[in-house]
């Protein structure tokens, strides 16, 4: 493997400027101001802190809070345009009604990089880096997301890592990353979870001697590995937990599916040269026998199943640089094992090796027409141009399935570029990014797929719920009786204050900020509002995107109902340098 000194996190340019994503907001957690657990209180004057992490830039960001019995919006704060990485919004509890419980959604929007090209928005060259240089980044060969809401986990990445027993890369065991690309391990400085290091590291748990290999995340956020040079399969059932071993004795096993969910939970197993399907459901070992679903006669390295049920296995018919490789798609219901005759169709890499798998589900859940299928492939050598990189499979559950590149490494700069490795993985995050570990080069990508319109909005929710202790509610139910334009706050201030206002009916709002003479500074927000409390954040910014002078400001929120009603109020505000 090949070694370079670069910045650990490079945002890629284009010539248009920057590239975006579909972006999006996850680890959200509802605090007190200072971090503490949020005791319930708005009297005190503290409010409620919702944090999280965006995957990329944003051109704003909206908190909502709803109540947790009717699912009625209770709040909304909106927030200007707030880079990747952690970010937080917070509530001063205006409208909260004393012991409801209210839970948040928060909805990020950006607009799209392309509308035909799939672009790298994000890369990381994780070999010779601070804090601590190394030869070898992330020695991985399996990756999966965490795309469920309804988990703690939502959002983090997990990955499998090998190191080679010198201790020269990310050591042996689970690595975890957050959505942004940055570390979340147990582990100061490093993306390990302490709990699951190998015993050739210092740690406790006995991986084997190749392992582990790929990794798997279920419907409840429990992470599942492989361990090739064990013959066996892990689950983890919290991040802090030990890894166990529930199936043993497998023959090499590589790739790993999970499917289901309670006792429809199925692992599909790669192994050696065939697929075996374990109907593990809710025990935490295996109590019945391997079934075997397909038998091929050749290099099985990974399996995943479309939205009709069917399996895609990538196959290649000796060792690592033996070509040619296939993806292959099989209807596995009726006679089991499948044969390679029965394929129901066959990709051909004449001088490529297929690798990974990575599903994109369209809307229809229980159709495969709108599904699109990625994998990576390694070229016959670097300079194989037809191959190497990731390719995508439209049509899959039709008569003509096209398979094409869409993406390769060296298009981006500071990549090393050249031939991908036989155990590079990808998987999709919750918006549909693509997240590539790519570790001939030690190199992370997050590849935004094209978009068409204008902007692209998400919407995700958090876990928790909270109970407010004590509260500022307007009236008896927590809804405004009248229109008001509260004191931004903090005023004076710098760089950032809080601009909030509540309306009796759901209505068409305009939040203009002006200068002392009457000139408009910037327009904050011209949209539809809810009933009930909003807010935006205001951060200093004219509308040429400058940062605005020290002084006094006015800012004016216009509201129009649609009985032809309309209210407005003017405040003063002063910004301090």
């Amino acid at each position: 493997m090949k070694k370079i000194a670069i910045v650990i996190a490079v945002l890629v340019l284009v010539i248009s400027g920057i590239v975006y994503a579909d972006v999006f907001a996850s680890r959200i957690k509802i605090s007190n101001p200072n971090g503490s657990p949020f005791d319930g209180k708005f009297t005190d004057g503290t409010g409620m802190k919702v944090s999280y992490i965006l995957n990329d830039t944003a051109a704003s960001v909206e908190l909502k809070v709803y109540n947790a019995s009717t699912n009625a919006v209770t709040a909304s704060v909106v927030s200007s345009s707030q880079g990747r990485g952690p970010n937080s919004i917070t509530w001063d509890g205006t409208g909260a009604v004393l012991g409801q419980k209210y839970y948040v959604k928060l909805q990020a929007t950006q607009k799209p990089h392309s509308a035909d090209t799939y672009f790298a928005y994000y890369f990381q060259q994780t070999a010779d880096v601070p804090p601590t240089p190394i030869a070898r980044g992330i020695y991985t060969r399996g990756l999966d997301v965490n795309n469920n809401m309804d988990t703690r986990g939502f959002g983090y990445w997990y990955a499998s890592c090998s190191d080679p027993g010198n201790n020269d890369g990310y050591r042996t065991g689970t690595l975890r990353y957050n959505p942004d690309g940055s570390f979340a391990g147990s582990d100061t400085g490093h993306p390990i979870l302490m709990q699951t290091l190998g015993t050739a590291n210092g740690g406790t748990f006995d991986w084997g001697g190749t392992a582990p290999w790929t990794t798997a995340v279920d419907s409840k956020g429990r992470i599942y590995q492989v361990s090739n040079g064990g013959s066996f399969i892990t689950r983890m059932d919290n991040d802090s937990a030990v890894p166990k071993i529930i199936i043993r004795n497998i023959t090499s096993p590589r790739g790993l599916y999970t499917l289901g969910e309670g006792a429809n939970l199925k692992l599909y197993i790669a192994a050696d040269t065939v697929v075996w399907r374990a109907n593990i459901g809710t025990s935490d070992t295996l109590t019945t026998a391997l079934e075997l679903v397909g038998s091929f006669g050749a290099y099985v390295r990974d399996v995943i199943l479309d939205d009709d049920g069917f399996m895609f296995v990538s196959l290649r018919t000796g060792a690592s640089g033996t070509t040619p490789g296939y993806v292959e798609r099989y209807d596995i219901t009726g006679t089991l094992p499948k044969k390679r005759v029965d394929a129901a169709f066959s990709i051909v890499h004449s001088t490529g090796l297929p690798v990974c798998f990575a599903l994109k589900h369209g809307p229809d859940k229980n159709s495969a027409s709108d599904d699109t299928m990625y994998y990576s492939i390694r070229g016959l050598n670097g300079s194989d141009t037809l191959n190497l990189g990731i390719h995508q499979i439209t049509d899959i559950d039709g008569a003509f399935p096209e398979a094409k590149r869409i993406f390769k490494s060296g298009d981006v700069p500071g990549s090393i570029g050249g031939n991908n490795n036989t155990n590079a993985d990808i998987a999709l995050d919750w918006a549909g990014n693509i997240v590539w570990f790519e570790n001939a080069n030690e190199e992370i990508f997050m590849i935004a797929p094209p978009r068409a319109g204008t902007v692209v909005t998400r919407i995700t929710k958090g876990y928790d719920t909270v109970t407010v202790q004590n509260a500022s509610s307007v009236s008896k139910d927590g809804l405004p009786v009248e229109f008001s334009l509260n004191q931004n706050y903090p005023n004076p201030f710098n760089p950032s204050t809080l601009i909030s206002y509540t309306l009796p009916v759901h209505a068409a709002v305009t939040v203009i900020v002006y200068d002392i003479l009457g000139n408009i500074v910037s327009e904050l927000f011209n949209g539809e509002a809810q009933q009930g409390y909003n807010a935006i954040m205001w951060n200093a910014s004219n509308v040429s995107g400058l940062k605005a002078a020290s002084g006094v400001y006015l800012y004016r929120v216009t509201a129009r109902l649609s009985d032809g009603r309309s209210f407005s109020d003017t405040k003063r505000m002063v910004l301090l340098k």
